[in-house]
């Protein structure tokens, strides 16, 4: 019940937070789905694709 609020990123400030991450890299993770990305990490919220921050690094430290 206490569960704390999720934090949501665009692809800009996820790139700007984690800089070994570059658009290029996140927009061929969303086009060609590796892994269940989209399934597993992005939110769509109108025509903008916001990352759940917490399961994006979930997704790249179990992707090893």
């Amino acid at each position: 019940m206490n569960e704390l609020p999720q934090k949501y990123l665009t692809k800009k400030q996820a790139c700007q937070k984690y800089p070994f991450l570059t658009e290029n890299v996140l927009k061929n993770l969303l086009f060609k789905d590796i892994g269940g990305f989209r399934s597993k990490v992005v939110r769509k919220l109108g025509r903008r694709l916001l990352l759940d921050e917490e399961a994006l690094l979930r997704f790249l430290s179990e992707s090893k």
